[in-house]
């Protein structure tokens, strides 16, 4: 409960709107779900201690119990000291992203740790902080443990037929079913996100992660008949007599293509490009003035999600044409030589474009050097032979240094090329002197709303997306400068990933822009009203260019043709974002289903769907 309050005292600028009552309510719902944490560290003295203490006198339960407690508070001690940077990242406690993690560049997430979140400071603290509470649990073991005199028997049995009850009291954190007590599955009864994180502890949010990353799994091996395959195709608006994925999800082209054809298509994947600086309370900041032009000069919809939770799971909706399902298709897909027609690459060569990858990272970094070349891509080119006048983040170069060297790539290009970027900087450590590059730090300061802290680390994190997006939008004008037919698509791999200090709608915390800049791209060829995701700009793209009648593949239609959206754990339908488990659509969740029983398919079986009837 210490820590409880603790974490709440942290993060209190997010408690502005929530009464002492709301409080009070949270701290008594975690003191019900502590109970299972506290039971599952007290079963092992009880196990190891007492029980064998008392069938055998000789046996040392008081030094055990001793023991095991400080190793009790040790543990949680340690878990708190991580929650409290956990959630400045991801905005929760323990959940999936911990399972993510394990999968993702060990080096560089070690580095983020040193530099930007204080690891050793914080670790020094841990021990301390540690040493005190075992201080305090000793002084609290010294009590004299009661005896009883009389009615020993009596007492006895009464012990051995209520501690099970008590037990089960415990299991279902104060009650004695899952619906009266306090499971982690409902224990988010508040409005305000923070009151709804406090309520866990930092033993059921470890447990939440397991569960929910157990079901990930469960739900993406499950087993999935022809029958159950054929009937999604068919929803989906797909040939269900298809012998081939590939060819279930043939489309053809309805649009008008652009009068020119371009010669250069560049895609660039923002890191953390989210669409909340570009709303109305957070413009006056200015931190994406090139958001801001190609939003007056091109076509674009705010009413976006990115295909998963992080870099890895969007970049994979982009190279395999398929809606995140919590594999790792990276790992799995393509080992074969079966190259995933659904994907980007596959699409921009059949249109007559070599096929380049570009990342600001080194490409072991996910395997991805190797997968992007698996999945159609002509060439690969990372940090690794990337020279930067800023130096070298844990994460990669910076953005401007990737952006030049696809600069003097293209000044010796002649043929016609199709460059998907995918940035860095704006990542932790946030290490760049972003003041060198000219971030009016002062005059943001003095603009920033309620919603964002007014420290130095904050400020810091705004300077990276002013900067991200400033030599962005110095890369367009310069290519345009030298190929007036190139065509841009921009776009974020996720939001999520900055710390408001309070709480903020899912648009402000979940959203993604996406842009299409070029000759001819306007706002009547794509309108501001369309909803979609990262699935969908390959057969946009599809449609701008081909001509019209002509075939390419699509799961989900091109942005000209959608009006909803969704990803791994959110919804957009009539221009409303909301979490999937709030959709009342009982169609739109059918066709959700479909198109992740097509994904489960495609990475876990293959292409070919008439070979396993």
């Amino acid at each position: 409960m210490v820590f409880r309050i603790a974490f709440l005292m942290v993060y209190s600028n997010q408690l502005s709107d929530v009464t002492v009552t709301e409080t009070l309510n949270a701290l008594w719902l975690g003191l019900r779900i502590s109970l299972k944490t506290t039971a599952f560290w007290t079963a092992f003295s009880l196990l190891f201690a007492t029980c064998v203490g008392t069938f055998w006198r000789k046996w040392p339960a008081d030094r055990i119990r001793v023991v095991l407690g400080s190793i009790a508070v040790s543990v949680m001690t340690l878990l708190f000291m991580i929650r409290i940077p956990y959630y400045q990242v991801f905005h929760n406690t323990f959940d999936i992203m911990v399972f993510n993690g394990m999968k993702d560049d060990r080096q560089a997430i070690w580095q983020t740790m040193v530099e930007q979140y204080q690891l050793w400071p914080r670790f020094i603290g841990a021990v301390v902080l540690a040493a005190v509470c075992i201080w305090v649990w000793k002084r609290i073991a010294q009590t004299k443990t009661w005896q009883p005199q009389r009615h020993v028997r009596l007492i006895t049995a009464a012990t051995i037929v209520l501690l099970p009850v008590f037990a089960v009291f415990c299991r279902f954190g104060g009650g004695f079913s899952m619906d009266s007590g306090v499971p982690w599955e409902s224990a988010a009864r508040f409005k305000n996100h923070l009151l709804n994180e406090a309520v866990l502890d930092d033993g059921q949010a470890l447990y939440r992660a397991r569960a929910m990353h157990k079901r990930a799994n469960e739900t993406a091996l499950r087993p999935i008949t022809v029958a159950e395959m054929r009937e999604a195709i068919l929803r989906l608006g797909g040939n269900p007599q298809a012998k081939t994925i590939d060819d279930a999800f043939l489309r053809r082209t309805q649009s008008v293509p652009l009068a020119r054809k371009p010669r250069q298509v560049i895609i660039i994947l923002g890191e953390n490009y989210a669409v909340w600086p570009l709303l109305p309370e957070y413009r006056p900041l200015g931190l994406t003035k090139t958001g801001e032009r190609l939003e007056r000069d091109g076509a674009y919809t705010y009413h976006f999600l990115a295909n998963g939770n992080g870099t890895m799971t969007s970049l994979n909706g982009f190279l395999t044409g398929l809606p995140d399902v919590g594999i790792y298709s990276n790992y799995v897909m393509g080992k074969n030589g079966d190259v995933d027609q659904l994907g980007i690459a596959p699409l921009m060569k059949q249109m007559g474009y070599k096929t380049v990858f570009w990342y600001g990272g080194m490409k072991s970094w996910q395997d991805i050097g190797e997968f992007t070349r698996l999945e159609g891509f002509d060439e690969f080119h990372g940090a690794d032979e990337m020279s930067s006048q800023d130096g070298k983040s844990s994460w990669g170069v910076s953005d401007e240094a990737l952006f030049q060297a696809v600069r003097e790539y293209m000044e010796h290009d002649d043929g016609m090329t199709f460059h998907f970027i995918l940035t860095t900087t704006n990542h932790p450590p946030f290490a760049y002197d972003v003041d060198s590059k000219g971030f009016p730090r002062e005059e943001v300061s003095a603009k920033l709303p309620p919603a964002i802290s007014n420290n130095k680390e904050t400020v810091d994190q705004l300077g990276h997306i002013w900067y991200a997006d400033h030599v962005m939008g110095l890369f367009i004008d310069e290519v345009k400068q030298m190929e007036p037919s190139a065509l841009f698509v921009v776009t974020g791999d996720h939001a999520e990933r900055f710390n408001f200090a309070a709480d903020v709608s899912l648009m402000e915390l979940s959203g993604i822009p996406c842009y299409f800049y070029g000759d001819g791209l306007t706002k009547e060829v794509i309108s501001p009203d369309v909803a979609g995701s990262h699935l969908q700009i390959a057969p946009t793209l599809a449609e701008l260019i081909l001509p019209t009648g002509s075939l390419y593949e699509s799961i989900l239609p091109p942005l000209m043709k959608s009006n909803r959206a969704f990803n791994h754990r959110l919804v957009i339908e009539d221009g409303v974002m909301q979490e999937q488990k709030n959709l009342a659509d009982e169609e739109f969740k059918a066709y959700i289903e479909a198109a992740r029983t097509v994904a489960i398919w495609r990475i876990t079986k293959g292409n070919n769907i008439s070979e396993s009837e």
